[in-house]
C-alpha cells in the first residue's frame, strides 16, 4: 500500500532553533503517539544551517495529514512555535517503499 508522506521545511529566525526545538519534538511525539494514521514523524535540524529543520511525516492517506492539523497537540505547536518561523516548504510525496515504515 502507498503511504502518503510530506516533507517540510522551516527556516527560522536566527537564533530561535534551541527554543524551537522542544514545540516540534514533543508535536512530533504526540502525532505518533495519538493518531493512528501518523506512521513515521521525523525531526531533522540541518549541520549547516542549526535554523534549519526538516519533517519527514508519513500518514496513511493525504486525509490523515488534514485530521493532523485539527489535532490538539498540533494546534498548540503552531500557536507557540509560529512566530519564530521565517519561511516554509511543504512538498507532497509518496512512499514508493513502505514496507520499510515500521
Amino acid at each position: 500500500m502507498t503511504r502518503f508522506a510530506i516533507v517540510v521545511t522551516i527556516k527560522l529566525h536566527p537564533g530561535k532553533a534551541e527554543e524551537f526545538k522542544p514545540h516540534i519534538l514533543a508535536n512530533a511525539q504526540a502525532a505518533v503517539r495519538d493518531e493512528a494514521d501518523c506512521h513515521l514523524f521525523h525531526v531533522l535540524q540541518s549541520l549547516d544551517d542549526p535554523d534549519t529543520f526538516m519533517f519527514y511525516e508519513v500518514y496513511t492517506a493525504a486525509e490523515s495529514l488534514d485530521k493532523h492539523r485539527e489535532q490538539p497537540h498540533f494546534k498548540k505547536f503552531y500557536e507557540d512555535a509560529d512566530h519564530m518561523v521565517a519561511e516554509r516548504s511543504i512538498q507532497r510525496v509518496t512512499v514508493q517503499n513502505p514496507e520499510n515504515i515500521a
